[in-house]
């Protein structure tokens, strides 16, 4: 680790000089002067006066992104610390250290804890006519693990605080058996993608891009059609037909390239893309109202996000963000309660036909984000 940060600090030395032709070479390169996630700003105090300047410094966006280049290209390191590079791929080093690390770890009892919660939620919903579906979800690492020659140094190391870690197995595996005990409807993308591994996993078009810590919006859609399939035999509704295939493209769809989008470098990424080409027959939906709660990998499931329902509300909680308005517009909160506030939350639930939650298998420990906590405490209300 020392070695690595004399080398960062030799080649700040020497892109220095950089800043020096800043404002031509920034007009000559079109260069943006703005840093992919970069710290929230700092607004200009004597407190912090220091930090303040650092953050505007003259030609401090050339001088970082002119950095990470050469930490790339000729040291082939990653330079942003929540992504570690691998041969040609890109990780999140959260997912990393959730296989190698054991981060996340679930106890027992917060498996059964979890799963009771659901299956009082699933009682609820069917006594007032309603249906629960769970999905879960992969994180990329599952489909390199055993592959990845990478020292431990390279992963920053995360504290556990869970203990009772049984068997020795991932959270989803521990989730996955209790699930089938149960009598829960839940469709678990992990093992359709192990079953249809000369779909999903070879051919043509990647699971996961090199450059994504998403699989790919292709893939992602052929996943998609089985999830409707699912929702169509298990649950009795009308969904459209849709039928997908893939173009090469020169341009990757988000989030094909989201990893490589915030290295902020000036290469662009560097493999084949692909489009997905999607038609939609036979639109009978149900005139139904979903409640979706989830992150970006069930997103990517749904996509085109408005063919769950033609005719009726689809509102879709991902992680902090409310989705609604057939995807049309958003609001952002902190707190479901602050949600209810300001949006007629607790009145979409009661109205809701179907929900449909995620559960990814890094989030295990932290699953549905508390919302099925808001769900149980204000069951009267749906």
């Amino acid at each position: 680790m020392k070695l690595k940060k004399i080398i960062e600090n030799v080649l700040l030395t020497f892109v220095f000089l950089v800043v020096i032709a800043y404002p031509w070479v920034a007009s000559f390169l079109g260069i943006e002067n703005n840093l992919s996630g970069a710290d929230e700003k700092v607004e200009f105090s004597f407190e912090k006066i220091d930090d303040y300047i650092i953050q505007n410094f003259p030609g401090r966006s050339l001088l970082v992104r002119t950095k990470n280049q050469l930490l790339y290209s000729l040291f082939d390191m990653s330079p942003n610390t929540s992504i570690t590079k691998v041969g040609d791929t890109l990780f999140s080093t959260e997912t990393l250290n959730y296989y190698y690390h054991r981060l996340h770890s679930v106890s027992k009892d917060k498996i059964d804890t979890l799963i009771d919660k659901l299956t009082r939620f699933d009682k609820i919903c069917k006594d007032r006519d309603k249906k629960l579906l769970i999905v879960l979800t992969p994180t990329k690492p599952r489909y390199y693990n055993g592959t990845l020659p990478f020292a431990d140094d390279v992963i920053m190391l995360y504290e556990n605080d869970e203990e009772g870690d049984f068997d020795n197995i991932l959270p989803y595996d521990k989730l996955a058996m209790a699930l089938k005990k149960s009598d829960l409807n839940y469709f678990d993308a992990i093992n359709y993608i192990d079953t249809h591994k000369k779909t999903l996993i070879d051919g043509q078009v990647p699971l996961f891009y090199n450059s994504s810590h998403h699989w790919s919006v292709y893939k992602a859609n052929m996943i998609g059609l089985a999830l409707h399939d699912h929702m169509r035999k298990t649950m009795g509704i009308h969904l459209p037909k849709l039928t997908i295939s893939a173009t090469p493209s020169d341009v990757a769809e988000y989030p094909d390239a989201d990893l490589f989008n915030v290295l902020n470098i000036y290469d662009k990424p560097k493999e084949q893309f692909y489009k997905t080409v999607m038609e939609y027959t036979n639109f009978d939906n149900d005139n139904l109202n979903f409640t979706v709660q989830g992150g970006s990998f069930l997103g990517g499931l749904l996509l085109p996000q408005t063919t769950l329902s033609l005719f009726g509300d689809v509102l879709h909680i991902e992680n902090k963000i409310l989705l609604y308005n057939k995807y049309k517009d958003n609001y952002t909160f902190e707190t479901y309660d602050e949600l209810a506030e300001k949006f007629n939350l607790i009145e979409h639930l009661h109205n809701t036909d179907i929900f449909i939650l995620e559960i990814n298998e890094l989030n295990v420990y932290n699953a549905t984000f508390g919302f099925i906590d808001y769900l149980l405490m204000h069951e009267e209300d749906i």
